[in-house]
């Protein structure tokens, strides 16, 4: 991977915690995830007129992406709703890298090189690591569930849009396409799932939606790039650094605790970046 491809990842990474960390702190996560994803997806709205107009072959893998992205927000919803940001966020993350990278192999017929495989395993020990404190008492096991499934839900969604935006040969034109439709499918079904009240919760958390929306659309767009040029595995894992920028923002801005077992898990992460990057 190109150094270009690693900073820009990097910088997902931020992007990608600080709207998490958004989300997380609103009353209804439901809402905000409803809220910036209309955001998004009216800027990508404005895209179209200027990306091709996906071909027959392409629907059927804009559809499954669609449905995998609305399964990971609904279950990092309830993931959010049970435990606090710095154990929630690298629970849904830990087990990304090494999905993505089997779904990628099988899916994809790419397979990561030595430092690839060594740095994929160290980032999600390191995720796990970071979120295993207190996970053994019975409270704890419905946010494992609904954090794995998150988890398997962007290792999925992962692999299909690196194939479309092959498929399509036009990364932003699959990227632009996939906003609109994930973004007004989920508010169709957030009104179901809230009601009338969703338009009201809006207009209370419009600042909140507003910068979730352009940092998720920015962080995004960014990953999908790399995705349309670096193998699954790889991007995925440098993305999951986003788990040392939210620890930071769960200590900072959510008070959370700071324990030994966490900054072992930020130098396994960090560690397999160096890792990666030889």
């Amino acid at each position: 991977m190109d150094v270009l491809t690693i900073s820009l990842m990097l910088a997902a990474g931020l992007l990608h915690a600080s709207w998490h960390s958004l989300v997380k702190s609103g009353q209804n996560q439901i809402t905000v995830l409803a809220g910036m994803g209309t955001v998004a997806g009216l800027w990508a709205v404005a895209a179209l007129p200027f990306v091709p107009f996906p071909a027959a072959e392409i629907w059927p893998v804009l559809l499954l992406s669609v449905g995998l992205h609305i399964a990971y927000k609904l279950c990092l919803a309830g993931a959010y709703t049970r435990g606090d940001f710095g154990q929630a966020f690298p629970l849904a993350r830990g087990m990304v890298p090494l999905f993505a990278t089997l779904i990628a192999f099988i899916g994809l017929d790419q397979l990561p090189s030595i430092n690839q495989c060594v740095g994929i395993v160290m980032v999600s020990s390191g995720l796990l690591l970071l979120s295993l404190e207190k996970i053994h008492r019975l409270a704890q096991w419905p946010l494992l569930l609904t954090a794995a499934a998150a988890g398997a839900a962007v290792a999925f969604y992962s692999t299909v849009d690196a194939y479309g935006t092959r498929l399509m040969g036009s990364w932003l034109g699959f990227t632009a396409w996939l906003i609109v439709l994930d973004s007004f499918a989920f508010l169709l079904l957030s009104r179901i799932l809230r009601g009338p009240v969703l338009w009201s919760e809006f207009s209370t958390a419009r600042w909140r939606v507003v910068v979730s929306g352009i940092l998720g659309l920015l962080s995004f767009c960014v990953f999908l790039r790399a995705l349309s040029r670096n193998p699954v595995g790889a991007v995925t894992t440098i993305r999951e650094t986003s788990v040392l920028f939210a620890m930071a923002i769960g200590v900072i801005l959510h008070r959370e605790p700071l324990s030994s077992r966490r900054i072992s898990g930020a130098f396994l992460i960090l560690s397999a970046l160096v890792v990666i990057t030889l």
